[in-house]
């Protein structure tokens, strides 16, 4: 999987997740677009007659945020587009700038390819998204399971009538407030190791199982184990972190 003008910030498995810098990087995926007889995306192009590579290079020119999950064939599995609806809030004091309120992005839409959802390429693309962009996240619910979704699966509430983080304008949309969206990813890896680094997950098992029974290992397998230590220890938890590093360390004895 290569393509111009996308910034990778994570890969599980055969998936890529990232964020689209350039109108040209929307022409090199393949879209698939739902018809009668085949899966695809349908929302924008079924209510609104939209293309949907279209839709996506016009969230580029107007400079929003747009995160993308890609298989190696570069199929397009999932978007998310963010808007910025305010900056940081900064004061100076005694020569140094702080920050006291973190940027709003407004998330004015996620969809994921009908035969990915559920697999959790959703949730995992939003919170990688929202730690990247390390604000304040809002989004307004079309519809009652949309507003499940949201609240149940990424955390979302309601906004406060007094809160003065957003202009009143979006007191009716739901928010994942500042700093839930930078843990939100390290959270995601804890309850779902597996989804989120598959590499790591399975290089572990499989080593501790051949191990356990005798087997040899080879020192590629040990130092390709240690890669993916080493690549995904931010998301660990400090117990596990150190139960593979005590397991490693056996290993190199």
């Amino acid at each position: 999987m290569s393509i111009d003008g996308m910034c990778v910030l994570h890969k599980a498995g055969n998936v890529s997740y990232g964020l689209l810098e350039s109108e040209e990087a929307v022409g090199s995926l393949t879209i698939e677009v739902g018809l009668s007889n085949t899966p695809g995306f349908n929302y924008f192009h079924n209510n609104f007659g939209m293309p949907y590579d279209f839709l996506m290079k016009t969230s580029v020119s107007s400079g929003h945020m747009l995160f993308v999950s890609v298989d190696t064939g570069n199929r397009l599995l999932g978007f998310a587009r963010f808007e910025k609806v305010s900056d940081n809030l900064e004061k100076t004091h005694r020569g140094k700038k702080n920050v006291v309120l973190r940027s709003v992005h407004l998330l004015r839409s996620i969809e994921v390819h009908p035969s990915f959802r559920n697999m959790g390429v959703g949730r995992l693309l939003f919170a990688i998204a929202v730690e990247c962009l390390r604000s304040n996240v809002i989004t307004k619910p079309d519809n009652p399971d949309a507003a499940r979704f949201f609240k149940e699966r990424l955390m979302f509430d309601t906004i406060c009538s007094t809160d003065t983080i957003v202009s009143p304008r979006y007191r009716d949309c739901l928010m994942l407030p500042y700093p839930k969206t930078r843990f939100l990813l390290r959270q995601l890896a804890g309850n779902y190791p597996r989804m989120v680094m598959p590499e790591l997950i399975d290089s572990y098992e499989s080593l501790k199982f051949r191990s356990n029974m005798g087997k040899s290992i080879s020192e590629g397998d040990i130092l390709a184990f240690g890669q993916y230590l080493g690549n995904s220890r931010h998301l660990l938890d400090a117990k596990l972190s150190e139960e593979m590093d005590l397991f490693l360390d056996t290993l190199c004895i």
